[in-house]
């Protein structure tokens, strides 16, 4: 009985941590939207990279490499594959040709952001 009672209650733990896992909250990360390609010069620079361009972003070379969010910080992060596809298809309908400040919703799976929504600022 008692052997019993214990598995019952790690059993009840165990569900009730991964149910609250499964169900957490979206991550929210504001900056600015970039491409992996000038990235690396763009977080050496202090201003703001508001005058990056939709052109530049849709450049082949640019495209290629993939997207992701700039922050204040001067931080990096890489969107994973599907969110790499929402940059394309967001800078594809958008009229705005620079200042690209946004705000991601997503969650972090290991080094890239699993984005689930874009939306300027």
């Amino acid at each position: 009985m008692f052997c019993f009672r214990r598995t019952v209650i790690y059993l009840a733990a165990f569900l009730s941590i991964l149910g609250a896992t499964s169900l957490a909250a979206d991550d929210v990360v504001k900056g600015y939207l970039m491409d992996v390609a000038c990235s690396g010069r763009r977080m050496q620079k202090s201003e703001p990279p508001t005058r990056h361009s939709r052109m530049c972003m849709q450049l082949p070379s640019c495209n290629n490499n993939g997207y992701g969010i700039l922050t204040g910080e001067k931080r990096f992060i890489r969107f994973d594959e599907e969110g790499n596809q929402k940059a394309r298809d967001f800078l594809a309908h958008t009229s705005q040709e620079s200042d690209f400040k946004i705000t991601v919703t997503g969650s972090m799976e290991g080094d890239r952001l699993k984005v689930s929504r874009i939306e300027l600022q």
